[in-house]
Protein backbone atom coordinates (compact mmCIF):
# COMPACT_ATOMS: atom_id res chain seq x y z
CA UNK A 1 0.00 0.00 0.00
CA UNK A 2 2.50 2.37 0.56
CA UNK A 3 4.56 1.85 -1.94
CA UNK A 4 1.51 2.38 -4.54
CA UNK A 5 1.21 5.53 -2.80
CA UNK A 6 4.74 6.51 -3.33
CA UNK A 7 4.59 5.49 -7.05
CA UNK A 8 1.63 7.51 -7.81
CA UNK A 9 2.89 10.36 -6.02
CA UNK A 10 6.28 10.80 -7.41
CA UNK A 11 5.33 12.16 -10.83
CA UNK A 12 3.55 15.29 -8.54
CA UNK A 13 6.95 15.31 -6.06
CA UNK A 14 8.85 15.58 -9.23
CA UNK A 15 7.04 17.99 -10.51
CA UNK A 16 7.01 20.18 -6.97
CA UNK A 17 10.97 19.40 -6.49
CA UNK A 18 12.19 20.83 -9.79
CA UNK A 19 9.59 23.64 -10.63
CA UNK A 20 9.23 25.12 -6.66
CA UNK A 21 12.11 23.24 -4.60
CA UNK A 22 14.91 23.55 -6.66
CA UNK A 23 14.86 27.57 -7.26
CA UNK A 24 14.24 28.38 -4.10
CA UNK A 25 17.82 25.92 -3.00
CA UNK A 26 19.58 27.63 -6.15
CA UNK A 27 18.58 31.17 -5.10
CA UNK A 28 20.10 31.03 -1.43
CA UNK A 29 22.99 28.41 -2.89
CA UNK A 30 24.19 31.55 -4.89
CA UNK A 31 23.38 34.26 -2.48
CA UNK A 32 26.70 33.18 -1.16
CA UNK A 33 28.50 33.56 -4.49
CA UNK A 34 30.36 36.84 -5.43
CA UNK A 35 30.05 39.16 -8.89
CA UNK A 36 32.70 38.89 -11.65
CA UNK A 37 32.76 42.07 -13.53
CA UNK A 38 34.74 40.27 -15.70
CA UNK A 39 31.94 37.85 -16.76
CA UNK A 40 29.44 39.93 -16.11
CA UNK A 41 27.82 36.86 -13.73
CA UNK A 42 28.65 35.04 -10.47
CA UNK A 43 30.83 33.06 -9.30
CA UNK A 44 31.12 30.54 -6.77
CA UNK A 45 33.51 32.21 -4.28
CA UNK A 46 31.82 31.88 -1.16
CA UNK A 47 31.05 35.34 1.05
CA UNK A 48 28.63 36.91 2.96
CA UNK A 49 29.06 40.22 1.18
CA UNK A 50 25.91 39.98 0.13
CA UNK A 51 24.09 39.55 3.27
CA UNK A 52 26.34 42.22 4.50
CA UNK A 53 24.96 44.76 2.09
CA UNK A 54 21.70 44.41 3.26
CA UNK A 55 22.53 46.36 6.37
CA UNK A 56 23.78 49.36 4.13
CA UNK A 57 22.35 51.84 2.62
CA UNK A 58 19.24 51.75 4.22
CA UNK A 59 17.93 48.27 3.20
CA UNK A 60 17.16 46.98 6.17
CA UNK A 61 14.65 49.90 6.67
CA UNK A 62 12.74 48.89 3.80
CA UNK A 63 12.76 45.19 4.86
CA UNK A 64 11.28 46.60 8.32
CA UNK A 65 8.92 48.78 6.57
CA UNK A 66 7.62 46.05 4.29
CA UNK A 67 7.23 43.43 7.00
CA UNK A 68 5.10 46.43 8.98
CA UNK A 69 3.18 46.83 6.03
CA UNK A 70 2.43 43.45 5.26
CA UNK A 71 1.25 42.92 8.93
CA UNK A 72 -0.88 45.67 8.75
CA UNK A 73 -2.50 44.64 5.45
CA UNK A 74 -2.74 40.98 6.95
CA UNK A 75 -4.47 42.02 10.13
CA UNK A 76 -6.82 44.39 8.35
CA UNK A 77 -8.17 41.38 5.48
CA UNK A 78 -8.59 39.48 8.64
CA UNK A 79 -10.67 41.96 10.37
CA UNK A 80 -12.66 42.59 7.71
CA UNK A 81 -12.36 39.07 6.02
CA UNK A 82 -13.85 36.95 9.29
CA UNK A 83 -17.13 39.16 9.45
CA UNK A 84 -17.34 38.26 5.56
CA UNK A 85 -16.99 34.99 5.92
CA UNK A 86 -19.21 34.12 9.13
CA UNK A 87 -22.58 36.23 7.03
CA UNK A 88 -21.20 34.08 4.00
CA UNK A 89 -20.96 30.35 5.83
CA UNK A 90 -23.71 30.88 8.78
CA UNK A 91 -26.07 33.60 7.53
CA UNK A 92 -26.45 33.32 3.60
CA UNK A 93 -28.26 30.35 2.28
CA UNK A 94 -26.55 28.62 -0.57
CA UNK A 95 -27.49 30.58 -3.16
CA UNK A 96 -26.56 34.10 -1.84
CA UNK A 97 -23.36 32.39 -0.45
CA UNK A 98 -22.16 31.85 -3.92
CA UNK A 99 -23.38 35.29 -4.99
CA UNK A 100 -21.35 36.72 -2.70
CA UNK A 101 -18.61 34.74 -2.86
CA UNK A 102 -18.53 35.41 -6.61
CA UNK A 103 -18.80 38.96 -5.25
CA UNK A 104 -15.44 38.62 -4.23
CA UNK A 105 -13.69 37.64 -7.19
CA UNK A 106 -15.26 39.44 -10.14
CA UNK A 107 -12.73 42.38 -9.60
CA UNK A 108 -9.55 39.29 -9.91
CA UNK A 109 -11.78 39.44 -14.42
CA UNK A 110 -10.03 42.62 -14.77
CA UNK A 111 -5.88 43.37 -14.75
CA UNK A 112 -4.55 43.95 -11.43
CA UNK A 113 -2.97 47.04 -13.12
CA UNK A 114 -6.37 48.39 -13.95
CA UNK A 115 -7.38 47.60 -9.96
CA UNK A 116 -4.53 49.63 -8.74
CA UNK A 117 -5.16 52.21 -11.27
CA UNK A 118 -8.48 52.66 -9.87
CA UNK A 119 -7.65 53.89 -6.48
CA UNK A 120 -5.86 56.53 -7.96
CA UNK A 121 -8.81 57.64 -9.39
CA UNK A 122 -10.77 57.40 -5.84
CA UNK A 123 -8.37 58.64 -3.57
CA UNK A 124 -6.33 61.27 -5.58
CA UNK A 125 -6.78 64.78 -5.39
CA UNK A 126 -9.52 65.46 -7.44
CA UNK A 127 -10.66 61.76 -7.05
CA UNK A 128 -14.17 60.49 -5.83
CA UNK A 129 -13.39 60.63 -1.93
CA UNK A 130 -12.05 64.11 -1.95
CA UNK A 131 -14.70 65.51 -3.94
CA UNK A 132 -17.50 63.82 -2.36
CA UNK A 133 -15.66 65.49 1.10
CA UNK A 134 -15.95 69.08 -0.29
CA UNK A 135 -19.35 69.12 -1.81
CA UNK A 136 -20.83 68.03 1.33
CA UNK A 137 -18.35 71.23 3.09
CA UNK A 138 -16.35 68.65 5.27
CA UNK A 139 -13.21 69.84 4.21
CA UNK A 140 -12.60 72.63 2.10
CA UNK A 141 -9.18 71.60 0.55
CA UNK A 142 -8.58 68.09 -0.97
CA UNK A 143 -6.66 66.09 1.27
CA UNK A 144 -3.17 65.34 -0.02
CA UNK A 145 -2.16 62.39 2.03
CA UNK A 146 -4.69 60.22 0.21
CA UNK A 147 -2.70 59.00 -2.61
CA UNK A 148 1.02 58.70 -2.76
CA UNK A 149 1.24 57.52 0.71
CA UNK A 150 1.41 54.20 2.41
CA UNK A 151 -2.10 54.44 3.48
CA UNK A 152 -2.87 54.77 -0.19
CA UNK A 153 -0.35 51.35 -0.45
CA UNK A 154 -2.19 49.56 2.53
CA UNK A 155 -5.64 50.40 1.13
CA UNK A 156 -4.17 48.84 -2.91
CA UNK A 157 -3.10 45.70 -0.91
CA UNK A 158 -5.60 45.30 1.21
CA UNK A 159 -8.57 45.40 -1.89
CA UNK A 160 -6.17 43.20 -3.84
CA UNK A 161 -5.53 40.53 -1.83
CA UNK A 162 -8.64 40.24 0.86
CA UNK A 163 -10.91 37.43 -1.14
CA UNK A 164 -7.48 35.70 0.06
CA UNK A 165 -8.18 35.37 3.79
CA UNK A 166 -11.72 35.27 3.72
CA UNK A 167 -11.50 31.52 1.80
CA UNK A 168 -9.71 29.83 4.59
CA UNK A 169 -11.96 30.92 6.92
CA UNK A 170 -14.48 29.49 4.90
CA UNK A 171 -12.56 26.19 4.80
CA UNK A 172 -11.96 26.16 8.78
CA UNK A 173 -15.52 27.49 9.40
CA UNK A 174 -17.05 24.61 7.25
CA UNK A 175 -15.81 22.06 10.09
CA UNK A 176 -17.41 23.73 12.92
CA UNK A 177 -21.14 22.47 13.29
CA UNK A 178 -23.96 24.74 13.68
CA UNK A 179 -25.24 23.27 16.55
CA UNK A 180 -21.53 23.63 18.88
CA UNK A 181 -23.08 27.46 18.51
CA UNK A 182 -26.70 26.87 18.68
CA UNK A 183 -25.49 24.91 21.97
CA UNK A 184 -23.42 27.65 23.37
CA UNK A 185 -26.30 30.16 22.94
CA UNK A 186 -28.92 27.65 24.53
CA UNK A 187 -26.52 27.66 27.67
CA UNK A 188 -26.73 31.27 27.89
CA UNK A 189 -23.71 32.85 26.47
CA UNK A 190 -24.41 36.22 24.31
CA UNK A 191 -23.29 36.05 20.37
CA UNK A 192 -19.71 38.00 20.89
CA UNK A 193 -19.12 34.91 24.51
CA UNK A 194 -19.97 32.70 21.93
CA UNK A 195 -17.76 34.12 18.60
CA UNK A 196 -14.64 34.39 21.52
CA UNK A 197 -14.75 31.23 23.69
CA UNK A 198 -16.00 29.23 20.83
CA UNK A 199 -15.50 29.85 17.16
CA UNK A 200 -12.43 31.62 17.27
CA UNK A 201 -10.65 29.07 18.90
CA UNK A 202 -12.21 26.79 16.14
CA UNK A 203 -10.97 28.66 13.09
CA UNK A 204 -7.55 29.73 14.67
CA UNK A 205 -6.03 27.75 12.31
CA UNK A 206 -8.11 29.55 9.42
CA UNK A 207 -7.60 32.78 10.93
CA UNK A 208 -3.39 32.29 10.89
CA UNK A 209 -3.77 30.73 6.94
CA UNK A 210 -5.52 33.40 5.77
CA UNK A 211 -3.44 35.99 7.06
CA UNK A 212 -0.55 33.89 6.30
CA UNK A 213 -1.65 33.74 2.55
CA UNK A 214 -2.10 37.99 2.26
CA UNK A 215 1.00 38.51 4.21
CA UNK A 216 3.65 36.34 2.11
CA UNK A 217 1.63 38.10 -1.57
CA UNK A 218 2.10 41.77 0.22
CA UNK A 219 5.46 40.93 0.69
CA UNK A 220 6.06 40.27 -2.76
CA UNK A 221 3.81 42.68 -4.14
CA UNK A 222 5.27 45.92 -6.44
CA UNK A 223 2.24 47.05 -8.37
CA UNK A 224 0.63 48.66 -5.40
CA UNK A 225 3.62 50.12 -4.45
CA UNK A 226 4.88 51.89 -7.73
CA UNK A 227 1.09 53.09 -8.56
CA UNK A 228 -0.31 53.76 -5.24
CA UNK A 229 3.19 54.96 -3.29
CA UNK A 230 4.60 57.34 -5.47
CA UNK A 231 8.38 57.99 -6.47
CA UNK A 232 9.84 57.21 -3.12
CA UNK A 233 7.69 54.42 -2.20
CA UNK A 234 9.51 51.06 -1.76
CA UNK A 235 9.07 47.16 -0.63
CA UNK A 236 11.03 44.43 -0.61
CA UNK A 237 10.66 43.58 -4.30
CA UNK A 238 10.87 46.96 -5.47
CA UNK A 239 13.79 47.24 -3.80
CA UNK A 240 15.10 43.26 -5.62
CA UNK A 241 13.87 44.98 -8.93
CA UNK A 242 16.15 47.83 -8.48
CA UNK A 243 19.18 45.56 -7.37
CA UNK A 244 18.64 43.74 -10.17
CA UNK A 245 18.97 46.46 -12.32
CA UNK A 246 22.26 47.31 -11.72
CA UNK A 247 23.34 43.36 -11.93
CA UNK A 248 23.76 42.88 -8.40
CA UNK A 249 22.86 39.01 -8.54
CA UNK A 250 24.02 38.24 -5.44
CA UNK A 251 22.63 41.08 -3.27
CA UNK A 252 18.59 40.22 -4.98
CA UNK A 253 19.43 36.40 -3.54
CA UNK A 254 20.55 37.30 -0.25
CA UNK A 255 17.33 39.50 0.10
CA UNK A 256 15.56 37.15 -1.12
CA UNK A 257 16.80 34.61 0.85
CA UNK A 258 16.01 36.43 4.17
CA UNK A 259 12.33 36.76 2.86
CA UNK A 260 11.83 33.12 2.26
CA UNK A 261 13.82 32.16 5.76
CA UNK A 262 11.40 34.40 7.72
CA UNK A 263 8.25 33.29 6.28
CA UNK A 264 9.33 29.41 6.42
CA UNK A 265 9.91 30.40 10.51
CA UNK A 266 6.38 32.04 10.25
CA UNK A 267 4.85 28.41 8.89
CA UNK A 268 6.68 26.32 11.20
CA UNK A 269 5.60 28.03 14.05
CA UNK A 270 1.99 28.19 12.75
CA UNK A 271 1.59 24.63 11.89
CA UNK A 272 3.55 23.53 15.23
CA UNK A 273 0.84 25.61 17.53
CA UNK A 274 -2.07 26.42 14.99
CA UNK A 275 -2.20 22.84 13.55
CA UNK A 276 -2.54 24.45 9.71
CA UNK A 277 -2.12 20.96 8.35
CA UNK A 278 -5.07 19.57 9.52
CA UNK A 279 -7.25 22.44 7.63
CA UNK A 280 -6.84 20.57 4.86
CA UNK A 281 -7.52 17.28 6.15
CA UNK A 282 -10.60 14.74 6.52
CA UNK A 283 -12.87 17.65 4.61
CA UNK A 284 -15.01 16.67 2.02
CA UNK A 285 -17.48 19.34 -0.23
Amino acid sequence: MNRTVLLLATPAIAVIGLLCLAPLVLVVVWSFWTWDPSTYWIKPDLSFAAYEAIFEAGRWKVLLDSIIKALLTGLICLVIGYPAAYCIHFLAGNRSAFLLMGLFTIPFFTSYLIRSFSWRLVLGRNGMVNSTLMSTGLIDEPIEWLLFSDFAVIVGLVASYLPFVIFPLLLSMRKVEKSVLQASLDLGASFFQTLRTVLLPLTKAGCFAGFLFVFVMSLGSSTEVKMLGGAAASMISVMINDVMRVVNFPLAFAISSVVILFLLILLYVGNRHLKLAKLFEDFSW
